[in-house]
């Protein structure tokens, strides 16, 4: 449990279930192909290109008060329960407002990284701190999770560049430039008009290439994820997206920047929210891989990778709470499916190599999708 180091229930509300909040399904295969599978599981490095460890309120009524209190809570049974090698774990957001209703406070930010890797390092046995490949690596032989802090938005930065290099000492290896809406960086994807990347966001990316941090363009607008590869001198990535092609929404990607991604060295993470996806009642992985395998024929096998962007407790609900605070009604205007089957919980992780064995991908195109795609990016710009 977090924060049990401190000897008291510092959490203020009931917290949703990490396990099997809803019922928890496998995705079926042959018995052979299962066992495949669950090798493939086991052997990989297994890395989430963006998740949220932390734990929603199992009443989203209690939303504010849960992110008010500076005490976010991590799922570290469930982390346990994925197998997962390592990940890119958002930071800030909705769940970390203790200063203001409002996210993305710099003050918040910084409370958030120290709280929850203080509760983090009192949790060596699960998780461990990344800041490397190395760490990765070490994270797999000992049989834990490497946790890497990323940062959705550059909101917090305004218009002081410093904070850039202030992210970075504190562990932040990952970035986004803005998050649906405008910031000082760059366009968001829900802006009224896309004005792209502005003059003080290329300092940003020049900044961020310096230092080692890579630059996630998921939230960006179209110019500006445009303008930002092309002015990057490291590869960019779109840590979670999916294809507007296959399913259109404002939050996906176009088919020509995804190529452009690619072209530039970059890597693709496929999103596994409800929703976004699909538009249909019922949605599940499957309809995720509908993205990867669309995603795998257009920018080729070695830039597609898993940014599930999955939480524990009713990540619907929670999407009703913040659609307005976080500006996100465009691009959830409807609302059908309750969530992802298969994939619900970051604990199901282990369905993503049956999923990818149930559509015919081999042993080293599985291995590449479920890790190795992004521990080369991860090589190549932070070192």
């Amino acid at each position: 449990m977090s924060y049990e180091y401190l000897g008291e229930n510092v959490i203020p509300v009931k917290l949703a279930k990490e396990v099997g909040r809803v019922e928890e399904k496998i995705v079926p295969l042959s018995p052979k192909d299962g066992e495949r599978a669950i090798k493939l599981h086991q052997e990989s490095i297994l890395i989430d290109f963006h998740i949220h460890l932390t734990i929603l309120p199992e009443n989203l009524r209690d939303m504010d008060t849960l992110a008010r209190s500076g005490r976010p809570a991590t799922g570290f049974e469930g982390v346990k329960k994925s197998g997962l090698t390592a990940c890119l774990s958002g930071y800030g957001g909705s769940m970390g407002r203790r200063s203001s209703p409002t996210p993305w406070q710099f003050q918040d930010i910084i409370w958030d990284l120290g709280i929850r890797t203080a509760d983090n390092d009192h949790h060596p046995d699960v998780v461990m701190r990344a800041h490397s490949v190395k760490d990765i690596l070490e994270a797999k032989k000992t049989g834990r999770a490497a946790i890497f802090p990323t940062i959705e938005n550059g909101q917090m930065i305004d218009n002081d560049i410093d904070r850039v290099d202030v992210l970075y000492g504190l562990g932040v290896r990952s970035m986004g430039l803005s998050y649906n809406s405008r910031t000082t960086v760059a366009d968001g994807c829900t802006e009224r008009t896309d004005a792209g990347v502005s003059t003080f966001g290329f300092k940003v990316i020049e900044r961020m290439n310096r230092l080692g941090m890579l630059i996630d363009l998921s939230h960006s607008s179209d110019l500006a994820s445009k303008e930002t590869i092309e002015a990057s001198k490291a590869p960019c990535c779109f840590t979670h997206t999916f294809a507007r092609s296959v399913f259109n929404n404002p939050r996906g990607k176009p088919d020509d920047l995804l190529r452009l991604l690619a072209k530039k060295g970059g890597v693709i993470g496929m999103a596994a929210v409800p929703n976004l996806i699909s538009n249909k009642p019922v949605q599940t992985i499957f309809d995720v891989m509908d993205h990867l395998d669309y995603m795998v024929k257009l920018v080729g096998i070695d830039h597609v990778a898993i940014g599930t962007d999955c939480m524990y407790g009713d990540h619907v609900e929670m999407h009703k709470h913040m659609r307005g605070v976080m500006n996100m009604s465009k691009v959830l205007d409807d609302l059908p499916a309750p969530c992802v089957e298969y994939m619900e919980n970051p604990g199901q992780w282990s369905n993503f190599a049956r999923a990818l064995v149930a559509r015919g991908y081999s042993d080293e195109q599985v291995k590449k999708i479920l890790g190795e795609n992004v521990l080369r990016l991860l090589r190549q710009t932070i070192g």
